[in-house]
């Protein structure tokens, strides 16, 4: 996968794999996968090639805010939030 505006954006399933692990800590399930990818789908958005976040910490922060505002767990939202975030800017740091 081509990286968008030089971030390395997160997959859907790559999401759901951190969302399972928060689930399973923190005993929440997933609510809406629909909303789950929907929220990855911030680290790679774009207007005609023209990427919405020019470097990774605007795209961890719109990751946050989507996963915040989506809530596509049924608990435990912020802690995904952050979790993804900084899987996002570890991935973008190699």
């Amino acid at each position: 996968m081509n990286p968008v505006g030089g971030v390395r954006p997160l997959t859907p399933e790559q999401l759901l794999i951190i969302a399972d692990e928060v689930a399973a800590v923190h005993r929440v399930r997933v609510r809406d996968h629909a909303l789950l990818a929907g929220a990855a789908a911030v680290t790679s958005a774009s207007y005609l090639g023209i990427p919405v976040h020019g470097d990774v910490r605007s795209a961890a922060a719109g990751l946050s805010e989507a996963i915040i505002r989506l809530a596509p767990l049924d608990g435990a939202n912020e802690v995904l939030a952050d979790a993804a975030a900084e899987v996002l800017r570890r991935i973008n740091a190699r």
